[in-house]
């Protein structure tokens, strides 16, 4: 997971143009900003800085770096700034962090059930990368994110809650819009256009795991764009994407979904849901138990509150 001290003091750095002067600023040791520096260039297997007696400035890979900590520092602010104004105080709510859209699919189905059944809890929405909601849920601005895959991350409790099915978005005059399946051979010749964000950089790598080969890589596009603009990109022709079923309550005019099937079925993708162990949320537990009854799960042990 992110380190957002490591992302403030390489901030820092760059804006000091020296290590020493950056240090001074966040009142730190200058040994200590160097070695955070240092460990998040051996994470990311990259030189961040040219360093040189008269200071440290930015290389070509720690410039582009410098762009996505800054982001991610607007959008841990903007975290903050939708905690504050939407918590009001309140009990019975639970803030709830994904990537994925509202429209259709699982999600959807299940904050719809679990706020009819509940109708005095106040869910909040948090739609962000995964890194940054994870730092949500460590920093306890959020109870739970629901994101793709099985990945564990130390201190947090997480569970796989459900699949979906994967679809490809189509231009309405594509060849293959005239079946009722497609299987992953039939894209091995397609050019796709996906988004940075996530669950871009997921996608893209089923995409590759599925068509690519010795000598052969399909052409994959990774555009800074919304999933709207997206699929309205796909009307234009000459492209097409990869979506799961969660976001094919997008109606785009020229563009159909179709579904992706492998010798053994629908190609599907798996959710999990991430969350403190020690998050003492009574509408948390409720949720969790609510999804484990809805998709026949087994049961989640509650950690109980440690007494004196």
């Amino acid at each position: 997971m992110i380190e957002f001290r490591q992302l403030r003091y390489l901030i820092a750095a760059a804006e000091a143009g020296s290590f020493s002067r950056a240090a001074r600023r966040l009142g730190i040791k200058q040994a200590t900003l160097s070695r955070h520096i240092l460990e998040t260039e051996k994470r990311l297997d990259m030189v961040l800085f040219d360093r040189k007696t008269r200071g440290a400035t930015l290389t070509l890979d720690g410039e582009t770096y410098l762009r996505r900590a800054q982001r991610i520092m607007k959008e841990l602010d903007e975290l903050n700034e939708w905690v504050r104004t939407t918590r009001n105080g309140a009990t019975g709510g639970l803030a709830v962090g994904f990537y994925t859209s509202l429209s259709a699919g699982n999600l959807r189905a299940t904050v719809s059930e679990f706020t009819t059944r509940y109708p005095d809890v106040k869910i909040r929405g948090f739609e962000r990368d995964r890194d940054l909601l994870l730092a949500g849920i460590e920093s306890q601005l959020l109870d739970i994110a629901i994101i793709v895959g099985e990945t564990t991350y130390p201190g947090l409790a997480s569970r796989p809650f459900w699949s979906e099915r994967l679809l490809a978005a189509l231009p309405e005059d594509h060849t293959l819009a005239a079946r009722e399946r497609i299987y992953w051979p039939d894209l091995a010749g397609e050019r796709f256009l996906l988004m940075v964000r996530d669950p871009g950089p997921e996608t893209r790598s089923l995409i590759l795991s599925k068509l690519g080969m010795p000598g052969f890589s399909p052409q994959i596009d990774m555009d800074d764009i919304t999933r709207e603009t997206a699929l309205s990109s796909i009307a234009l022709g000459g492209r097409i994407s990869i979506i799961a079923e969660t976001a094919c309550g997008i109606q785009i005019q020229g563009v159909v979904f179709r579904e992706i099937f492998e010798t053994n079925g629908h190609t599907r993708i798996g959710y999990s849901g991430y969350w403190r162990e020690d998050n003492q949320n009574p509408v948390l537990r409720r949720f969790l138990d609510f999804v484990v009854s809805r998709y026949s799960l087994p049961p989640i042990p509650h950690r109980r509150r440690e007494t004196q």
